[in-house]
């Protein structure tokens, strides 16, 4: 669900980055549990045959297969993350697949991007912007659009917190864990809370022609062992966050509840479980430049 509280609480899923559900273990299942969804989000961007396009924060790599088959034999792919041990991940991936175009995978930072001006005809950043503050989202935009050719593309996608919910359980409970755990300090929860306005970002960086689109992924049992491993993990590590926490007295006991193993499973049995996730995605185009 991509929504870190406190450094050092049990069971982050960190890379070697340190931030929390970013190893390629956890990512993989997130993706997998939200396959349809976040494949009709990258179909729907308009990513091209024969275009240079860069996954910028690639994790483990999952969308590269997609992009590979959008672009086709006459397109190139470029992998970027600031995990050395996700790139690896993603190296040893492609060295065993048989992808249709050329993929270069390299460790990096989205605030100083190593590609040329107008490299590509298209950037896609997934689930990552809630890592970045303000400002570094701010100068992580101006770089996908300097390494953007003019009329390409920015496609940024994230978590909206406003539509996660678990049922039957008090409405907003995981809205108001993360507001809480922003209150605290936690940049990537402020960053969750933020994703709302990613079309309003993408046009103060000068991109043109906006548009955005909210996605909700919901899921119920029975649960297939992946999403339920998502789920189960993702449950545990907001009830253990909670603990101590200023919240209202019904939402502590539904994360006191969950906090126990055993109630979690059954939780996670119950046909009347309703799990949903919330995304935003939100694209651009690179504008043409003006003549003279």
């Amino acid at each position: 669900m991509g929504c870190a509280m406190t450094a050092g609480t049990p069971n982050t899923h960190a890379s070697s980055t340190g931030q929390t559900f970013t190893d390629a273990a956890w990512l993989d299942d997130h993706f997998e549990a939200s396959r349809p969804e976040y494949e009709a989000q990258l179909r729907a961007v308009g990513i091209r045959p024969g275009w240079r396009v860069l996954d910028a924060a690639c994790g483990s790599g999952p969308f590269l297969p997609w992009l590979a088959a959008l672009v086709g034999p006459a397109g190139h792919l470029a992998a970027l993350d600031l995990a050395p041990d996700n790139v690896a991940v993603v190296e040893r991936r492609v060295a065993m697949s048989a992808l249709p175009c050329p993929v270069e995978a390299r460790a990096g930072t989205v605030l100083a991007l190593p590609y040329a001006d107008d490299s590509f005809d298209a950037v896609w950043f997934a689930n990552t912007s809630q890592y970045l503050s303000d400002a570094e989202l701010a100068t992580a935009l101006a770089e996908f659009r300097r390494v953007v050719r003019p009329g390409g593309l920015v496609a940024v996608k994230d978590a909206d917190l406003a539509y996660h919910s678990i049922a039957p359980a008090p409405r907003g409970l995981v809205l108001r864990l993360v507001e809480e755990g922003a209150r605290r300090g936690s940049g990537q929860s402020a960053g969750t809370l933020r994703t709302p306005l990613l079309g309003g970002w993408l046009r103060r960086a000068g991109l043109v022609e906006v548009w955005r689109r909210a996605t909700l992924i919901e899921r119920a049992p029975p649960l297939d062992a992946t999403t339920r491993r998502f789920w189960r993990g993702s449950l545990t590590f907001f009830a253990s966050v909670s603990a101590g926490w200023d919240l209202p007295e019904a939402d502590r006991e539904a994360w006191e509840g969950l906090r126990d193993p055993d109630t979690l499973d059954r939780f996670l049995d119950d046909p009347d479980t309703c799990l949903i996730e919330g995304n935003v995605l939100a694209v651009g185009r690179v504008p043409a430049r003006e003549n003279g």
